[in-house]
């Protein structure tokens, strides 16, 4: 009889053990993003003029720099930023290939130091090129040069070229 008591007892005390059933679930989600910029809408798509020369006038293998410039808006102060230019490449890596009727020539895309600036370093297409930090305005400016490239013996003709531009910022 001690022994059904002392059992008794024992499954008594180990018996009712707490069962623990969830009441309620909590899922939580959330994305971490990246400051960005806005480009400006005057900036969004442009139609740069490389205007006209006369082969005979081509004496140098660059002519008829032009200036424009790509306005960044609506930024984060601090972040840094960095340009992507894309386009068909001719045999030299800053060259657009010419989709016009002119041969052996295209156009070349430089980064300038500063706006209306007519030289500048060349922009290796399809590689990112870092341009700095936002500073307190929220904004800013790449000034550029596009220009003439001569790759051989030129025949006259129409010159047209097409670039995308895409912005990373971390």
């Amino acid at each position: 009889m001690k022994k059904i008591r002392f059992l008794l007892t024992a499954i008594a005390l180990v018996g009712p053990a707490s069962a623990f059933a969830a009441d309620a679930t909590l899922n939580f989600s959330g994305t971490i993003i990246l400051p960005t910029c806005t480009v400006n809408s005057d900036s969004v798509k442009q139609d740069i003029d490389l205007k006209s020369i006369k082969i005979t006038d081509f004496t140098a293998t660059t002519a008829n720099p032009t200036s424009f410039k790509i306005d960044l808006e609506n930024c984060v102060a601090g972040t840094n930023v960095s340009m992507t230019v894309n386009g068909t490449t001719d045999t030299v890596a800053s060259v657009l290939k010419n989709t016009g009727d002119a041969a052996k020539v295209g156009v070349q895309l430089l980064k300038a130091a500063s706006v209306g600036d007519t030289t500048g370093t060349p922009i290796t297409l399809g590689s990112a090129l870092a341009l700095g930090v936002v500073d307190a305005t929220n904004k800013m400016t790449i000034p550029m040069v596009a220009q003439f490239y001569k790759l051989g013996t030129m025949t006259a003709g129409a010159v047209a070229a097409t670039a995308t531009v895409n912005f990373t910022y971390n």
